[in-house]
């Protein structure tokens, strides 16, 4: 009874929302480069020895996406040091990671909502999110909580937005009612079939903007178009091709193209 209970339970797809969420977790990883660049086995019933490109726990988020040029840049040049250091027996120091990243099933802005600021010189003025954070818990406000910066490649001072951080309060979400600051909370709707977000202030509901459902893929998921010589449809994915066979990779080949082996295999002995 309980089983079925959890199985009827609504889920929360607002936690799946993401720019990112198309793109394959190990290219993620890549980015970060933490991910092995050489995997020592066999090792006579030893562990195996991994050779990091950079090591996991020296990763440490940024308040800019993972994807931006220069944390690209600068990730790259940290794995040259990390790997100049270990070939010349010097230490190399790690890294501390002190962010607690709000759970997404708690996470309330999105790419597209009004938002107000909170700090700084723009403090009381409100604007709209372009780009969150999760890794962070920062978001970015068009036109707002700007900085002046230099472009190395335009060679010119541009205003460029500054992270807002969720967790400091940095920025709150637009209450629909009277255009003041709030909080929100996610509950289940009447029917009890999903979850939307309500103003912790007035009780309204704070509708999720189109924007967050974005990807690199789409704007929205009506608007995307399959392309015939590129994408295979769901149907031929989703159809079960696969049937497993007692026999090696090499065996099940040869059993294909009609190759008969007559070699006499020697005997193997396990210790």
């Amino acid at each position: 009874m309980r089983l079925t209970g959890l199985l009827k339970f609504p889920r929360r797809k607002y936690a799946e929302l993401g720019h990112l969420r198309h793109i394959p977790h190990e290219y993620i990883e890549k980015l970060k480069r933490a991910v092995p660049k050489k995997v020592y086995g066999n090792r006579f019933g030893a562990p195996p020895l991994i050779r990091w490109a950079l090591p996991p726990d020296d990763y440490v988020p940024q308040s800019k996406p993972i994807y931006d040029s220069n944390i690209v840049n600068e990730t790259i040049q940290r794995e040259k040091r990390y790997h100049h250091t270990v070939l010349n027996h010097k230490f190399f120091e790690k890294r501390s990671h002190t962010v607690n990243a709000i759970p997404r099933d708690n996470w309330t802005f999105f790419p597209g909502d009004k938002v107000q600021v909170m700090v700084g010189k723009d403090k009381g003025r409100h604007g709209t999110v372009h780009t969150v954070v999760h890794e962070t818990n920062c978001v970015y406000v068009e036109g707002l909580h700007t900085k002046l910066e230099y472009e190395e490649i335009l060679k010119l001072h541009r205003l460029k937005e500054q992270p807002l951080f969720v967790d400091k309060n940095q920025v709150q979400l637009v209450d629909p009612i009277d255009g003041e600051p709030c909080t929100a909370e996610w509950i289940l709707n009447s029917d009890q079939t999903e979850y939307v977000r309500i103003s912790q202030r007035s009780g309204l509901e704070i509708p999720i903007p189109k924007s967050a459902l974005r990807t690199t893929e789409y704007y929205t998921p009506e608007t995307y178009i399959e392309v015939d010589d590129k994408d295979t449809p769901h149907n031929i994915v989703l159809k079960k091709t696969y049937k497993p066979k007692l026999c090696t990779f090499e065996q099940d080949i040869m059993e294909e193209q009609g190759i008969e082996d007559d070699r006499e295999h020697k005997p193997t002995y396990w210790y």
